[in-house]
């Protein structure tokens, strides 16, 4: 299943169009014609460029971006024991930047080639033991994390194998009362990280270990057995996620200002819970809506080359609204999502950069790049999980490789 191959004889770009009927309920089937030698030749250029680039200014940057959520974290913590707004939005939002800006980044090996970084910050010592809860302290485990995200969400982007494809995840929200699906989603959505991102993760790394996957076209994407403490998967979720981070954010944090009064401990707790349900909330919207909607490819099988990783992940992928450190802070970088899919170990900055190029490159080739504002595509997310949009949309197949 493949747009094009490396080996396929180069031909002009021109836009998608239909390889064969589809069979009835089944999405059309869809290929790519381009010059692929061209446009591996054009990655690998821009590739080049960004990498030539990478240096001071990429430390210096990802230092503002970790100072902005700790000036975050810390004020909201100072006020956290008097009840305001401020405290859980910045508690909130500080939560996030250390999941999508600074950990995101990080594991992904994006500042590994930085020179002059401390260990702690790059892949080989962030979030390492004891310095999760200096690093990262959050319901998922670093190496889970990196097993389910880093390893078979992205190398296996838009496939049954792939953790994260939406309208496999809620399958069932489509089968309740229509009333009840949109209970369903804002109740997923407010507590998601907890519901299905933890559980998922060490189900993932548990899978890696036993030598398990999914099995295809599987419709039980999340055992439930990894939430319950009574069986031996979800005891281990249990100790490396849920309990820890529990501990963390809703004890011991709010225990620090029982000097001031238990009412003080308390009233810090309820901004911590509440900040809890915002970082859930923001999290939901600028991360699950990457690859959703009726835009978005699906895939079968493994990759066939470069050429063919490439176009899934640009085709698989959506970006929202980009420029400006606020505005990309705002967005956990995630609104980089084409440009992370085809170069996962880059830093923020790169990503910056490398956008209005990767954008135009598509554009010389006739490769769909899909970019709207995040609360378009939370709408479009939403209606494929109540079951209102057809998904998957398109697919690239081996007759799509033969007709190019």
């Amino acid at each position: 299943m493949s747009p094009a191959s490396s080996t396929a004889a180069p031909v002009s770009a021109s836009p998608l169009k239909p390889t064969q009927p589809p069979t009835p309920g089944s999405p059309p089937v869809h290929t790519l014609s381009l010059d692929v030698d061209a446009f591996t030749a054009d990655i690998e250029a821009l590739r080049a460029e960004l990498d030539a680039g990478r240096g001071d200014d990429d430390a210096r940057h990802l230092h503002r971006v970790r100072l902005a959520g700790h000036a975050l974290w810390l004020l909201g913590w100072a006020f956290a024991w008097i009840p305001n707004p401020f405290s859980v939005l910045a508690i909130a939002l500080a939560r996030s930047v250390r999941w999508t800006c600074v950990a995101h980044h990080i594991l992904h090996k994006g500042y590994d080639k930085v020179d002059g970084l401390p260990q702690r910050e790059t892949s080989r010592g962030f979030a390492k033991g004891w310095r999760r809860f200096v690093d990262w302290p959050d319901w998922l485990e670093p190496e889970a994390w990196k097993r389910e995200h880093n390893q078979l969400h992205h190398y296996r982007l838009g496939e049954v194998h792939d953790p994260d494809v939406v309208e496999l995840n809620a399958a069932w929200i489509a089968r309740l009362p229509r009333p009840l699906r949109y209970v369903a989603v804002a109740f997923i959505a407010m507590g998601w990280k907890f519901l299905y991102f933890s559980p998922s993760n060490t189900g993932a790394l548990q899978d890696a270990r036993a030598g398990h996957r999914l099995p295809p076209n599987s419709d039980v994407r999340l055992d439930a057995r990894l939430i319950s403490p009574f069986h031996a998967r979800g005891r281990e979720v249990w100790r490396v996620s849920f309990l820890p981070y529990a501990l963390w954010a809703f004890v011991l944090m709010p225990a620090l200002f029982l000097p001031l009064g238990v009412d003080a401990a308390l009233t810090a707790l309820a901004t911590s819970l509440l900040a809890e349900l915002v970082t859930n909330l923001h999290t939901f919207a600028i991360v699950v809506p990457n690859h959703a909607g009726d835009d978005v490819y699906r895939f079968e099988g493994k990759t066939k080359g470069r050429a063919e990783f490439w176009l899934r992940q640009i085709t698989g992928s959506v970006n929202f609204r980009t420029g400006g450190d606020l505005n990309d802070l705002l967005h956990g970088w995630l609104n980089y999502q084409i440009e992370h899919h085809v170069w996962p170990d880059m830093t923020m900055r790169q990503y910056q950069l490398a956008q209005p190029k990767l954008a135009a490159l598509c554009a010389k080739h006739g490769v769909p790049y899909v970019q709207q504002s995040v609360f378009q595509r939370v709408a479009m997310t939403v209606r494929v999980m109540v079951g209102d949009a057809p998904s998957p949309v398109l697919q690239f197949q081996d007759s799509a490789r033969k007709a190019a």
